[in-house]
């Protein structure tokens, strides 16, 4: 380096301030590598697909090590069967809205259409973050209806890709909440556009779409338009329906959306619309299904799973819908204030009144004249003075129609030991093969015992379905049974009896096809008419009235496991802060019809409120008067020994006790995107993947597999299809990839799905990735999609567990709702997967219920999930990643129920995990025990143990990704080594120089 010598001091100064940035460039650069490593390894090791253990067998032992088996013998075989599969569910979820004159199905010789609408080029296939779907290999709308013989027109496509239409791009909100929903819909068509439809004249087929995301709820005003709300039509997408009518003789709407758009345009003269289909948000390969129904190959025979309103705005619970938040809280005696995540709150004020419950219960009470049901208030409809059922709801739950006409006769109702058999004959009268949904509706009696003790009944409630098969045209027919429980008839009385009770009275069950149809026949049954009140006589040959005995014991107790049934969720009911409070009641609709609360009062968080906080909580102390646990004995026990042993088996704690303090730890702990391995008493580790549409991404982000996972239809779409049959099937092709990724290095046996939330309203951010509005339907979905999994070994994960039934205040804001409405309606869908479905895993909700979180809820996390249902598997928080969710308190959370973390920050430790003292702690390590287990038992009974035997040894191994950041260290090291090295001999030079005598010459 001596040619430095020679350098001028400024060109010194540079290359050292050059060097010296370099320098601290990169070793900046290795510091934050390593942080951020360190602390996401985990979802690092997940993305990549890398594993962290190794099985090493004893060849001698010759035990058959595979539990759960695959059907498939390749990824080609196994995704054919997944597109078909997903064709198929598709085509039985989509719904025939509007049909007039028969403009469907397409004829042959009425098969070149044009298709309309940006829409028709940013088809959504499924939801934002959890839900995501990769697009980069989907069909097209305009691909899947030319495989399917429908002629497309080119020119109209081509002007959504590449023309005038290409920069008009809708957006959406993305996972973090960032962006914004904005329909941009391209209102202008050129000549060139106009001038190619005479060749493609057939049909328009026109679509509209809506988004939803995680994290972000829908707006409720237009972002283009206040006037309107983000589910209506825009004027630009209006126009578009106009220009389609001008120039088209037929016109078919598409609606590609998974929560219920405003539909009355489907009614508008001026936009001629011949027809119209729901197609959800359709995954991978259900593009195909819906050229398959517009050509009539199938017979569309989805139904509704929400009430679908003129005014997206018109139910009570939108009332207390968004954002609320308490600004005035008081501060505690010692000082201690609220935090900002606790003044997030929501009350579910409407009571049980969701979606039908609400519709169908007001227009019953407008009928007999009661409760001032037709009174001036939640009325959408312009102009009108009073409520009127027809004005309010276009399409009610459970409605459906097809090509062909069917018909029900031969209704029974045949009473067994605990349970009502209910058998109808449908008949498919039509010209067209078809299958028929058949509902089955209950109405209890609503007595003045229920007005006294503030229990609530709907008109009708939905508690059992059934879907034919195929019958024939003309004639075929198919006689239907329905199993309908007695436990079905019970209310939860949580004001007085605190428990389950069946009341004295008359019970109606009807059978129909929607359930309008059902009170219709109700009414009908009890002398009603068009002439008294009905908008459509209902048929009586569909009802039966049953005459039942009070029963206030046998439902105190739960059916699955005998433990007495009494109030859990006291603390979640508003009222017990505001006793003034009023839930929405149909014995005084007028009265009680909710406003936004806390806009007409001061509620201020008062001691005993922040009490409930985790704020003021010491969770777990110490409880001298217990052992402390025998940690890192030899009890020569591995997890493959315990295969199958009950949960109570005392092998368990001869398990956990060969456990070090430590693993027991970072085992609950550290549960982000996997379960940990411990190779002390040879548990492999998971990896457990997000999302209701496949087990194909982390975070929201794809990873990488081994083999290709698929991607499924939208909840909403699947539940649609009223077939837990095909549920089922795709619940084990979800455990069928999953052991396809499994037989290699990443052990994907872990599934954070399915969503169990209530569809509230039609503006939550995540209704994509629910089944209903209707708590039973989405259980006994939720239970055969669970247990199609299940059965093939996986560990799913259901959630959230409980009432985060929109985004907005998901984490950590305070969700109130009284104990009838959470039991029968909140809590129901879990409850059906926990008790039928076999579910082995939950997640907590970010939430709040009450002043408690989720997590952190004993009467929620162990009495009802536990106790109640019968539940042994894990219990996961969401997210818990961040020092903002600090509230996910963990000695509360075990102490409450839960057993792991959802974490990938092994630097979150003591402080932040509240785990400080554990390995002394007698009561905390009884907790972390318990926790433990219950992921031990899970992961023993899962397809992680295939390939493992009792003589199995699991090895800890870096993950490669690790090595990769040695090289950069190493890499990195050197650079900054070099730089520094050389930016010091600068500086010696620049020293040196200064310290040199000046020559001066004489002169």
């Amino acid at each position: 380096m001596k040619f430095c010598k020679n350098f001028s001091k400024r060109k010194k100064i540079v290359l050292l301030s050059v060097c010296y940035s370099i320098a601290a460039i990169f070793l900046a650069v290795i510091i934050a590598a390593n942080v951020v490593t360190s602390m996401y390894a985990p979802i690092i090791t997940t993305y990549l697909g890398h594993s962290t253990f190794k099985v090493i067998n004893n060849d001698d032992d010759t035990t058959n090590t595979e539990y759960y088996s695959r059907k498939f013998t390749s990824e080609e075989q196994r995704l054919n069967y997944e597109k078909a599969l997903c064709e198929k569910i598709e085509g039985e979820g989509i719904v025939l809205l509007k049909n007039e004159s028969n403009a469907l199905p397409l004829s042959t010789s009425e098969r070149h259409v044009t298709l309309l609408g940006v829409a028709s080029r940013d088809i959504i296939y499924g939801g934002t973050g959890s839900g995501n779907v990769d697009t980069s290999n989907v069909l097209s709308l305009a691909e899947a209806l030319e495989q399917k013989g429908i002629n497309v027109n080119q020119t109209a496509v081509n002007y959504y890709l590449t023309g005038t239409g290409k920069k008009y791009v809708s957006t959406t909100k993305n996972i973090a909440g960032g962006g914004e929903y904005v329909i941009n819909e391209c209102p202008q068509f050129t000549s060139k556009i106009t001038n190619s439809y005479p060749d493609y004249h057939d049909a328009a087929i026109v679509v509209f779409n809506r988004a939803g995301s995680e994290s972000s709820d829908l707006p409720t005003a237009s972002k283009q338009d206040s006037s309107k709300s983000y589910l209506e039509l825009t004027s630009e997408e209006e126009q578009v329906l106009t220009h389609a009518n001008a120039n088209f003789d037929k016109i078919i709407v598409l609606i590609n959306s998974a929560t219920p758009m405003e539909l009355g345009f489907l009614e508008k003269e001026e936009y001629g619309i011949d027809a119209a289909l729901w197609i959800g948000q359709p995954g991978q390969t259900g593009l195909l299904a819906v050229g398959a129904v517009l050509t009539g190959e199938i017979n569309p025979s989805g139904g509704l799973v929400d009430t679908w309103a003129y005014d997206s705005l018109g139910s009570p619970a939108i009332i207390n819908q968004g954002s609320f938040s308490v600004s005035n809280y008081i501060e505690s005696e010692n000082g201690v204030k609220s935090y900002d995540h606790i003044t997030s709150y929501m009350v579910y004020a409407e009571n049980i009144y969701v979606g039908y419950r609400y519709y169908e219960t007001r227009y019953e009470d407008c009928v007999l004249n009661q409760g001032e049901a037709d009174g001036n208030f939640g009325i959408t409809a312009n102009g009108e003075t009073s409520w009127s059922y027809q004005k309010e709801v276009q399409y009610p739950f459970g409605y459906h129609s097809s090509y062909t006409t069917f018909s029900y006769s031969d209704y029974q109702v045949n009473e067994k030991d605990d349970h009502y058999e209910v058998s109808v004959k449908v008949t498919n009268n039509g010209n067209y093969d078809g299958k028929e949904i058949v509902q089955v509706y209950i109405q209890s009696p609503y007595t003045q015992y229920d007005i006294d003790n503030h229990i609530e009944k709907a008109s009708v409630e939905l508690v059992g379905f059934a879907k034919t098969s195929l019958l024939t045209k003309n004639g075929g027919n198919e006689t239907v049974t329905v199993n309908v429980p007695k436990s079905l008839l019970a209310a939860y009385d949580a004001d007085n009896k605190k428990t389950y009770i069946v009341e004295e009275g008359t019970y109606y069950l009807a059978v129909a096809n929607d359930a309008h149809n059902a009170i219709n026949n109700i009414l009908k049954a009890k002398g009603k008419t068009t002439a008294t009140g009905l908008d459509k006589d209902g048929d009586t040959s569909l009802v039966k009235s049953i005459n039942v005995n009070k029963d206030e014991t046998t439902y105190a107790v739960s059916l699955a496991t005998n433990y007495p049934i009494t109030n859990q969720f006291d603390d979640v009911d508003v009222r017990k802060y505001d006793s003034n409070f009023k839930y929405l009641s149909r014995n005084n609709w007028k009265n009680t019809y909710p406003v936004p609360y806390g806009t007409d009062k001061k509620w201020a968080f008062t001691i005993d409120m922040l009490n409930g906080s985790d704020a003021t909580q010491n969770y777990t102390k110490e409880d001298t008067s217990l052992e402390m646990p025998n940690q890192n004995a030899q009890n020569n026990l591995t997890l493959a020994t315990l295969i199958g042993k009950d949960f109570d088996d005392p092998a368990w704690e001869l398990l956990l006790d060969e456990m070090s303090y430590k693993e027991l730890a970072d085992l609950v702990r550290l549960g982000g995107y996997q379960t940990q391995a411990v190779t002390s008493v040879g548990i492999p580790g998971t990896i457990d993947l997000d999302g209701p549409a496949g087990i194909s991404t982390a975070a929201g982000i794809s990873v990488s597999l081994d083999e290709k996972a698929f991607a499924w239809v939208c909840e909403v779409a699947l539940s649609s299809t009223w077939n837990v049959d095909l549920v089922h099937e795709m619940g084990e092709m979800i455990g069928e990839d999953a052991l396809a990724n499994s037989q290699k290095t990443q052990n994907v046996c872990g599934w954070y799905a399915p969503g169990m939330n209530i569809h509230r309203t039609p503006y939550s951010g995540r209704n994509f990735e629910y089944y209903s509005e209707d708590g039973f339907l989405s259980g006994k979905m939720g239970a055969a999609e669970i247990s199609g999994a299940v059965n093939k070994g996986v560990i799913i994960y259901m959630k959230h567990y409980a009432l985060n039934d929109q985004e907005i205040g998901r984490t950590g804001g305070s969700m109130f709702c009284n104990e009838q409405a959470v039991r029968q309606l909140y809590l129901k869908p879990f409850e059906l997967s926990t008790i039928e479905g076999g579910a082995n895993g939950v997640m907590a909700s970010m939430n709040r219920i009450g002043l408690k979180w989720s997590g952190g809820h004993k009467g929620l996390m162990t009495e009802t999930l536990r106790n109640e249902w019968g539940f042994k598997g894990i219990a996961i928080t969401d997210q818990a990643s961040y020092k903002s969710f600090y509230y996910a308190n963990m000695r509360q959370g075990l102490e409450a129920g839960t057993t792991m973390w959802l974490n990938t920050d092994s630097t979150l430790w003591l402080d932040e995990h509240q785990l400080q003292g554990y390995e002394t702690n007698a009561l905390l390590l009884k907790h972390l025990r318990f926790a433990s287990k219950t992921i031990l038992y899970t992961v023993a009974n899962s397809m992680a143990m295939n390939g493992i035997s009792s003589s199995s040894k699991i090895v800890a191994v870096d993950p490669l990704w690790k090595s990769w950041l040695v090289g950069v260290n190493v890499s990195l090291s050197i650079v900054v080594t070099l730089s520094g090295a050389f930016a010091t001999y600068l500086l010696v030079l620049l020293i040196k120089s200064k310290k040199e005598p000046k020559i001066i010459e004489n002169k």
